[in-house]
């Protein structure tokens, strides 16, 4: 069995992409790396088999760089 999982992004309108990740975290920092809107919708199913959905406002991360 696979540790990957498919997370589905969307924006309700022309942004369809499915990302293969084995975190939720890693698969939202690579959608946002590519593709730059402000609100998004994830779709993906757990390791218990739920169907997960989440709004995610993007970017997510660290806003400022310490020690710079």
């Amino acid at each position: 069995m696979s540790k990957e999982k498919k997370f589905k992004f969307t924006d309700n309108k022309e942004i369809n992409q499915e990302i293969s990740a084995t975190s939720w975290k890693k698969a939202v920092k690579s959608f946002q790396n590519k593709v730059k809107v402000p609100l998004i919708f994830i779709e993906w199913i757990s390791k218990k088999g739920q169907e997960m959905t989440k709004w995610q406002k993007l970017p997510i991360g660290r806003k400022d760089k310490i020690g710079k």
